[in-house]
């Protein structure tokens, strides 16, 4: 769960950004969308008994043993054709008997004798003046063709009384009281429907239902939203948590560096830029890569990355100035002989350095530069310019003599490795040295990255010993970090 509620923090913006559009589509629709109104009029159905032989052939409504059949079939007969056509002219439209139910919807109302008979228009009078149309033109048909029947019964039933006695005409449950009362139906409606409620005007839309459109926009876009978020973070090749840094390497995280204002492609940060919590993260990573690489001395520590950018260089200049403030002596090499860096950070111009050292012309101790802001303890092997060509000298042999050279002067020596995923020209130092510390950067490493650098680490037989994570969120203020910088990096 802690999982899941970290990708959603990471994403929370899309997770907005998709609501905030949802629900403008919703408050658009419901806005712009045009109103439709229903008004409903309701039908009831009283069927006859089955037993009643004096109606019987008529085709009325008859019970049955399932009350809702004869409803279902009530609703039926109310939408035939006839009655369609009966309520256009009810209305005044023109059409197809069966084009006025495409905005009518009839349907029994569950456990009940009756039929509602709902309708949609464009304003609420039509509504209204629709829906109360067909329920009086259903009756109209059914009594239409009642009488029809009626008109051909009782000419009948009246020859066969006049063929009878006098006596027998008249009287209870005779011919003649039969055909007085099938008279006295043809005068009425048809009894077994008649309307039971016409319909009125409503007083609102039913739809667009503003207060439900926003809703749904609301919940659409949540539910979209998080669909997004996870579906981005399957997606995503950067790295974004630790959990996925333990399902590539297992290995500890030494250290975890506050995010800095820096630009990516920028200058390496030096201690004098670092807030208070960054100086207290690099004491931090200090301590556990002592802690690591165990008290034998000198130890040779290469920091390297799976991309530029990453915050390589700035990790491993500030972890060798924290060493050097505990009062060893440390050696910081640039390796990355590609796209040296720190001489312009430090604003040095040595006159002799790794080119020196690595053609043989000059040893390690002959080449350092010191650095007044960083103290006697700390020296550098800078590279004094960009120089590609001398890529191909740095083999084994010659990194193996310039960290014996070093570590024979230094009790640390830190060596600034190039990305090894991008090129392979101090994979020779990380093979020399004694461990390897990787340098991550939350939101711009990428895990596909990661995992060929673990491969190239453990092909080159290098031994990476732990983490160091860039980019992490800050701690809040504490009074340990308001005290001076000078004391605070001591």
């Amino acid at each position: 769960m802690s999982r899941y509620v970290a990708i959603l923090r990471e994403r929370w913006w899309l997770i907005l950004l998709t609501t905030s559009v949802a629900v403008g589509v919703a408050v658009a629709y419901a806005t712009l969308a045009p109103k439709t109104y229903v008004a409903e009029a309701d039908l009831l159905i009283t069927p006859v008994t089955s037993g009643n032989s004096s109606v019987s052939g008529l085709g009325l409504l008859t019970e049955s043993n399932d009350p809702t059949q004869t409803v279902t079939t009530a609703a039926r007969l109310v939408t035939t054709n006839e009655v369609g056509a009966r309520a256009l002219q009810r209305v005044g439209r023109k059409g197809a008997p069966d084009s006025i139910f495409q905005d009518v919807v009839v349907e029994p109302i569950a456990q009940s004798n009756l039929i509602a008979i709902r309708a949609t228009a464009r304003s609420p009078e039509a509504a209204a003046a629709t829906a109360t149309a067909v329920a009086r033109a259903a009756i109209e048909v059914r009594t239409r063709q009642l009488r029809l029947q009626l008109d051909a019964t009782i000419p009948t039933l009246q020859d066969q009384v006049a063929q009878l006695p006098e006596a027998e005409r008249s009287g209870p449950g005779t011919l003649g009281e039969r055909v007085s009362a099938l008279q006295a139906l043809r005068v009425q409606d048809d009894p077994t429907i008649r309307l039971a409620t016409a319909a009125s005007p409503p007083t609102g839309p039913a739809s667009p239902k503003k207060k439900l459109a926003l809703a749904a926009g609301l919940l659409g876009g949540l539910i979209l939203g998080i669909g997004a978020a996870f579906a981005v973070q399957a997606l995503d090749p950067r790295l974004r948590r630790e959990e996925q840094l333990r399902d590539i390497y297992r290995l500890p995280v030494l250290g975890r560096i506050p995010r800095a204002t820096r630009r990516p492609g920028a200058s390496p940060i030096g201690h004098e830029r670092l807030s208070q919590p960054a100086v207290e993260a690099f004491r931090i990573l200090r301590a556990t890569v002592t802690a690591t690489v165990g008290p034998v001395r000198p130890q040779a520590l290469l920091v390297t990355s799976s991309g530029p950018g990453e915050g390589k260089t700035t990790t491993a200049l500030n972890l060798a100035y924290s060493l050097a403030q505990t009062g060893q002596q440390v050696i910081l090499i640039e390796g990355d002989v590609r796209r040296p860096m720190l001489a312009r950070t430090l604003k040095a111009s040595p006159a002799y350095g790794m080119a020196s050292v690595m053609d043989g012309s000059r040893s390690v101790a002959d080449s350092l530069t010191k650095v007044t802001d960083y103290g006697e303890n700390l020296s550098f092997l800078l590279a004094e310019r960009p120089m590609p060509s001398f890529v191909e000298s740095l083999d084994v042999s010659v990194a193996h003599r310039m960290l014996t050279e070093a570590e024979e002067i230094a009790d640390f020596v830190i060596i600034d490795s190039p990305p090894l995923t991008e090129v392979f020209d101090a994979l020779p130092l990380a093979q020399e040295s004694d461990a390897v510390l990787i340098v991550v950067r939350l939101g711009r490493s990428r895990l596909k990255r990661l995992t060929e650098l673990g491969e190239i680490l453990a092909q080159g037989g290098a031994r990476p010993i732990g983490i160091a994570e860039v980019g992490t969120e800050e701690e809040s203020s504490s009074y340990y970090y308001d005290e001076p910088a000078s004391s605070a990096v001591a």
